[in-house]
């Protein structure tokens, strides 16, 4: 059995402990976690610890509880189980991870030839279990995109790729904190956006019918524009975008009072805590942002105006208080 190959982390705090003896997954563990490597941590520091190991039929069965109970299953199509402060992430597309809260580790095992491809698995069996380990540690990793300009800066959930978006920010002075996952936590009574490194999964527009069904690819928009990126920002809005794109793209500011609810319902990852179920970095953007609900249209520039007219525009609300008045 080949040796796994060892990382340790430190990812904007918490550190990490982590081995893979998956060899065809190195090169994109590298891409999404690399910048973060470092030779060892100060005395003290508790490592969260992980493993991505190669499928093993009789390994996976007694790893899983068979008092293990059934919680949720994901839109993406993950089954969720439950026992205690265990938790088991089931997806036939590409294996299956063990998260134990209390001892603040994770094992992932990944089939020999999944259906995802490389960047997917890893983010799958790395990134999801570790935003649920590292929440404690006050980092929370968030599936999103996160942008800012002229110091107005967006968080965008969004349940499909936003390459041709993000494009065309940066095209116009914006600047990318992250492409797909976004590391938050609070300052100073503020939540902080925090550069993840990552891919992007590229559109491309099919020219042939027999294209129609090709797979996009993966770009990293901060190799190709140098210097777009940015490593820090403070949320000032969160934008919910609904599925698939429409012909004129539309953005509406949710009230404050309803924002709480609308992020909760939209919230991109099942976050797992014995006793707690809502997400409380939910209920701190409601509080903090603006939060507004947005349809993608086919032109990717067509977000652009929507974003400064909410930065320039009174908050929802406010301008009945005024007429009030």
């Amino acid at each position: 059995m080949r040796a796994a190959s060892r990382r340790k982390l430190a990812v904007h705090g918490p550190v990490i402990d982590l081995q893979c003896a998956v060899p065809w997954l190195e090169q994109s563990i590298d891409a999404l976690l690399g910048c973060f490597v470092v030779p060892g941590w100060p005395e003290g520091f508790v490592p969260v610890s992980g493993e991505i190991r190669q499928y093993n039929p009789d390994e996976v069965s007694r790893g899983l509880s068979p008092a293990a109970k059934h919680l949720v299953r994901t839109q993406d199509s993950i089954d969720i189980y439950e026992e205690e402060e265990r938790y088991w992430l089931v997806d036939d597309r590409w294996g299956m991870a063990e998260i134990n809260l209390l001892r603040n580790q994770w094992r992932s095992w990944v089939l020999p030839q999944p259906r995802l491809d490389p960047m997917r698995v890893a983010e799958l069996a790395i990134h999801w279990p570790l935003s649920q380990l590292i929440r404690s540690r006050g980092v929370n990793l968030l599936p999103s995109a996160a942008v800012v300009r002229d110091g107005f800066a967006a968080l965008i959930l969004c349940p499909f790729g936003i390459e041709p978006e993000l494009s065309a920010m940066i095209s116009l002075g914006y600047r990318i904190i992250s492409q797909r996952w976004t590391a938050l936590r609070e300052e100073d009574g503020r939540v902080a956006m925090l550069h993840m490194p990552g891919w992007v999964e590229r559109t491309i527009t099919p020219r042939l019918r027999s294209s129609a069904g090709r797979e996009p690819g993966w770009a990293n928009l901060m190799e190709e524009h140098i210097g777009a990126w940015q490593n820090h920002a403070f949320c000032d809005a969160v934008l919910i975008a609904e599925p698939g794109r429409r012909p004129k793209a539309h953005l509406q500011e949710i009230p404050s009072t309803d924002a709480i609810q609308a992020l909760r319902a939209a919230w991109p990852i099942a976050e797992l805590h014995p006793t707690r179920r809502q997400s409380q970095l939910a209920a701190r953007l409601a509080q903090n942002c603006r939060v507004a609900e947005l349809q993608l249209s086919r032109n990717p520039k067509d977000l652009l105006p929507l974003l400064n007219n909410l930065r320039y525009s009174a908050p929802a609300g406010q301008e009945e208080q005024s007429l009030a008045a």
